[in-house]
């Protein structure tokens, strides 16, 4: 290859200008007014006809979600038929190549969509690949700059109420390629140091319930919830300071389903921190309120439309386990306790999903309300209790009960989850 190799994309200071004799594939070129552009025919309509499911691209990049996916039943992700995708991004300098495509307005679009297709491919079939990406992406001259133009350029075409289908997905590609940066350790720290993720707050609060939006908003929270999920100490008072409790409260409020799920695991990330449930919990905010009247009406609302989404009820008590950590939410949960969480109204749902039946009988362990506990039914759960109190455990409340009978997908699903760990150790 000549002209350009990898130290040029990522220390010029100039645009460059791409021409078809440096893509040595096999391609056809559009007809365009503009002498370097070119479209990638063959690879961007064929990733059309195989576009990753929104859950894919959101939800299952955070570490702590393999039980919203065991609950969702999620199809297994399709392979098949995508290995086009990646077969010409092997070569050494493709992703630099690419890269430098975001140079110029008119390949842009195209760019940001092979990018996208690139990043949902390797993010689990090579790993190191996909963070490497990220790394790249961030630290070429002047590319963070031309993302952030494309955010404002959404900006105002969703003010004027002309963000289209087209225009979300290609915001969407933008947000793919925050997700590959936000998820690089070495990068991480630096986005956040930028507030670069503060400009994705407007897509989170936009009132606008219509599928794209929705799919917008979701990969906006993915990125705030691959930031967070780590809890390193410096990012979780970041998210404090920028508010995005609140963001997240709203997101919970006005998103659907997707949406909640990601915004209550960003909560809950926070609320693993010790300065972070100090903030929710702190008297001179509302926010522990907020957050208890929201859990609230998402049940009774629920039980009213006989409609409460596993996962939402696996996170609302997990929601209400963690708060017992503090002890004025603890007082107030006691109080405030959906009367619905006490009875069987959820039985169906927990004998189905085990896991949130097991959540429900921490939950009523932690706030003193398991007094008519059916030993019968039960015993697993009240043996694990006495052992973890003749052994001295301090079982946390964040710590679930798993039944020694529950089937194996749930087990290792719980495995994976922060809340299934001891706060102390066997003597």
């Amino acid at each position: 290859m000549t002209g350009r190799t990898l130290s040029n994309f990522a220390g010029s200071n100039s645009a460059f200008s791409v021409t078809s004799q440096m893509r040595p594939w096999n391609i056809t070129m559009s007809e365009s007014s503009h002498p370097n552009q070119v479209v990638f025919h063959n690879v961007v309509m064929e990733a059309e006809d195989h576009p990753n499911s929104m859950e894919d691209r959101t939800l299952a990049l955070l570490q702590d979600s393999k039980v919203d996916q065991a609950i969702g039943e999620q199809k297994a992700r399709k392979r098949g038929g995508r290995k086009h995708k990646a077969q010409w991004m092997k070569r050494p300098m493709a992703l630099a190549e690419v890269i430098l495509e975001l140079y110029e307005e008119e390949l842009r679009e195209n760019a940001l969509r092979c990018l996208s297709n690139y990043l949902n491919e390797r993010r689990e079939l090579e790993p190191e690949k996909y963070s490497k990406a990220g790394f790249f992406v961030f630290h070429a001259c002047g590319i963070m700059a031309i993302l952030l133009q494309e955010v404002l350029s959404a900006y105002q075409k969703m003010e004027t109420g002309n963000l289209n289908i087209r225009s979300s997905k290609r915001l969407a590609n933008v947000l793919t390629l925050f997700q590959s940066i936000a998820a690089n350790k070495e990068t991480r720290g630096k986005l956040v140091d930028a507030h670069i993720p503060n400009y994705l707050v407007p897509f989170i609060l936009f009132e606008n319930t219509e599928d794209y939006i929705e799919n917008v908003r979701a990969i906006c929270l993915s990125v705030f919830g691959i930031i967070v999920q780590a809890r390193e100490a410096e990012i979780i008072q970041w998210a404090l300071k920028s508010n995005i409790v609140d963001v997240c409260l709203h997101a919970i409020e006005i998103g659907n389903e997707l949406s909640k799920v990601i915004a209550m695991h960003i909560i809950e990330s926070i609320l693993q921190d010790n300065c972070g449930i100090s903030y929710v919990c702190e008297s001179t905010r509302p926010v522990l309120g907020n957050l208890l009247e929201i859990c609230k009406q998402l049940v009774l609302v629920s039980v009213g439309e006989q409609d409460l989404s596993p996962r939402l009820l696996f996170h609302i008590i997990r929601f209400y386990i963690l708060l017992c950590n503090n002890s004025r939410a603890l007082d107030l949960i006691k109080d405030n306790l959906p009367p619905t969480l006490l009875d069987n109204t959820f039985h169906a749902i927990t004998e189905e999903f085990p896991v949130i039946n097991q959540l429900l009988n921490q939950l009523l362990l932690n706030v003193g309300k398991a007094e008519e506990v059916d030993i019968k039914d039960r015993t697993t759960t009240v043996y694990r209790h006495a052992y973890c109190q003749s052994k001295s455990i301090s079982l946390c409340p964040s710590t679930p009960l798993i039944p020694i009978n529950m089937n194996r997908e749930w087990s290792s699903a719980v495995s994976h989850s922060p809340i299934s760990t001891f706060s102390g150790k066997e003597n």
